[in-house]
């Protein structure tokens, strides 16, 4: 695949700058992060669960990273890129709750038809999701964290 350029082309750089919750200087870094991490400028789920080991080493986060990865991979093609990248991050560090509900659910939400299943018989709709969690005050202050403060 070879080598990415170590700058984002100017445009890229002026849309994610209006679609993410990040500044252009902050962009900067994160893009010479990922690209130091990976130099092809794509990341495979199994280069996605080295590093997501990295920041949560307690127990297995396999299956979580695989539904982490699942939802980061916008389009599906089997590898996050920088954009795909950025704006999970975005909106996993720094989106409003709602965003972040939304996030949650679709990482659980394995065969995208806008259920979750609950069990073999019962599924939860996004809607359903989105009450229990704003009526849990854990999962209200978990999701209200901002990596900034």
């Amino acid at each position: 695949m070879g080598k990415q350029n170590s700058k984002l082309a100017p445009e890229v750089m002026e849309d994610l700058v209006k679609s993410t919750e990040f500044n252009e200087h902050e962009l900067k870094q994160w893009y010479k992060g990922f690209l130091k991490d990976c130099p092809s400028g794509r990341l495979n789920l199994e280069e996605f669960q080295q590093l997501y080991v990295k920041f949560f080493p307690y127990g297995d986060a396999s299956k979580f990273a695989q539904h982490a990865f699942r939802t980061f991979d916008k389009n599906g093609d089997g590898t996050i890129d920088f954009r795909e990248f950025i704006c999970a991050l975005s909106i996993t560090s720094r989106g409003s709750f709602e965003q972040k509900l939304n996030w949650a659910f679709n990482m659980y939400d394995l065969d995208g038809d806008g259920k979750m299943d609950k069990n073999k018989d019962d599924q939860i709709t996004l809607d359903e999701f989105k009450e229990a969690a704003k009526s849990d005050p854990s999962i209200v202050l978990l999701l209200q964290c901002d990596i900034q403060k």
